[in-house]
């Protein structure tokens, strides 16, 4: 792995643990998926793994929604008039 993406990922894992548990969740079923096991087709390994990592997708991206949308929703928009 590259050192820059190595870094995005400890970013992000710092700023949101969410993303971090959701990592090491992928990284998880990935390993499980890579055991040789002459019954389980490639095909099969890779809808489950594209269906866990479009899962974890939405949930991150559903959770810096809100994070953002309750930070928006804080901030004050009003202004006093001139001369007050």
């Amino acid at each position: 792995m590259s050192r820059p993406v190595q870094t995005v990922r400890v970013t992000l894992a710092a700023l949101f643990p969410e993303v971090g548990i959701g990592l090491l969740l992928f990284h998880a079923a990935r390993r499980r998926m890579q055991d040789d096991d002459p019954e389980r087709g490639d095909a099969v390994q890779w809808v489950i793994l594209a269906a866990i990592g479009a899962a974890i997708a939405i949930t991150v991206g559903t959770i810096i929604y809100n994070k953002l949308k309750s930070k928006a929703n804080g901030i004050t928009t009003d202004t006093p008039a001139a001369g007050q």
